[in-house]
C-alpha cells in the first residue's frame, strides 16, 4: 500500500461532502484505484448520499437566507414603526398645543361681557375644532398601532389577534383549552 492512501471514509467524505469531484480525480488525490473507488461508491451509494447532502445544504442555505432576510425586514419595519410613532407623536403634540391655546382663549373670554363673548366665540370655527379633533384621533390611533398599545390595553383584542394567527388561547382560570380556526383576511 502506498504511504499516503486515503481511508475509505476519507474518500467517501471527499466525494459526498466536498466540492464536486469525479471518481478519476478522487483516485488521483486519494492514491486509490479507480476500480476500488467505483466499488465503494456503488456499495454505499455515494451518489445518493451526495444528492442528499447537497439537498440538505441547499435547505440550510435557504433557511439562513430567510433568517437574514427576516432580520433585515424586521429591522426596517422597526425603523418605520419608530419613525411613524415619532411623526404621529409630533402631530398629537401640535394639536394638543392648539387645543390648549383654544382653552386659554375660552378662559379669557369668560370675563368679557355677553356681547363681547359672542363676538369672540364667532371667531372659533366649529369645523376647525372638528378638523383638529379628527387629526388628534388619527394620530392617537396611529401611535397606538405603532406601539402595540391596543394589545396591551385590550385583552380581547390581544386574544383575537393571537387566535387569528392560529395559536391556541388557554384561560388559566378554566380547565378547558379553547381552540379556534385560523382566519385569513384578504
Amino acid at each position: 500500500m502506498p504511504k499516503h492512501e486515503w481511508s475509505r471514509e476519507a474518500c467517501r467524505h471527499r466525494y459526498v461532502e466536498g466540492e464536486q469531484i469525479g471518481l478519476r480525480e478522487l483516485a488521483k488525490l486519494s492514491k486509490r484505484s479507480l476500480g476500488l473507488l467505483g466499488k465503494w461508491c456503488s456499495d454505499e451509494d455515494w451518489v445518493g448520499q451526495r444528492e442528499q447532502f447537497q439537498a440538505e445544504m441547499r435547505k440550510i442555505v435557504q433557511q439562513k437566507t430567510l433568517e437574514k432576510t427576516s432580520e433585515k425586514l424586521s429591522e426596517e419595519l422597526s425603523e418605520i414603526a419608530s419613525a411613524n410613532y415619532k411623526a404621529h407623536r409630533l402631530v398629537r403634540d401640535y394639536v394638543h398645543a392648539i387645543f390648549q391655546m383654544r382653552a386659554k382663549d375660552l378662559k379669557r373670554i369668560q370675563f368679557l361681557s355677553h356681547e363681547e363673548q359672542i363676538i369672540e366665540l364667532k371667531k372659533l370655527s366649529p369645523s376647525e375644532i372638528n378638523y383638529w379633533s379628527q387629526v388628534l384621533t388619527r394620530s392617537t390611533q396611529e401611535i397606538s398601532a405603532a406601539t402595540g398599545l391596543d394589545y396591551w390595553i385590550n385583552v380581547n383584542t390581544s386574544m383575537r389577534r393571537i387566535e387569528k394567527e392560529g395559536y391556541i388561547v388557554v384561560d388559566p382560570n378554566e380547565n378547558v383549552i379553547q381552540t379556534s380556526a385560523v382566519v385569513i383576511d384578504e
